[in-house]
């Protein structure tokens, strides 16, 4: 989803989406994701999707609340951060993804710890 700013109507379809579908292995969120409210829904339609290998995370709000989620994630292995302004607390959730996510094998980290 590029470019595309998701009001909370639409998050909760691609919500619904991430947790139905099997299928789709790789999302992009490039700009999309303007809101914490947002960021939320999102999050959880990821933390129970079962079918995403790959997910890039590029120029959005809440990355902390959305890379907290994917702690249990059991199917991501690849993950990319890209242009993200990622505070202490999103720093402390992708480590403690990188800690407890048993499956992730990727991670690229491009221009998004800016403001710890």
């Amino acid at each position: 989803l590029d470019n595309l700013e998701m009001d909370k109507e639409e998050a909760m379809a691609l919500k619904h989406v991430l947790i139905e579908n099997t299928t789709l292995r790789e999302i992009t969120l490039h700009k999309c994701i303007k809101s914490m409210e947002v960021a939320e829904v999102v999050a959880e339609g990821l933390q129970y999707n079962t079918g995403v290998t790959k997910l890039v995370l590029c120029d959005i709000e809440g990355v902390g609340t959305l890379v907290q989620r994917l702690r249990n994630n059991i199917t991501l292995t690849s993950l990319e951060l890209n242009y993200l302004e990622m505070d202490k607390e999103g720093a402390m959730a992708l480590k403690q993804v990188l800690i407890e996510n048993t499956t992730l094998r990727e991670i690229t980290l491009d221009e998004c710890i800016k403001s710890i």
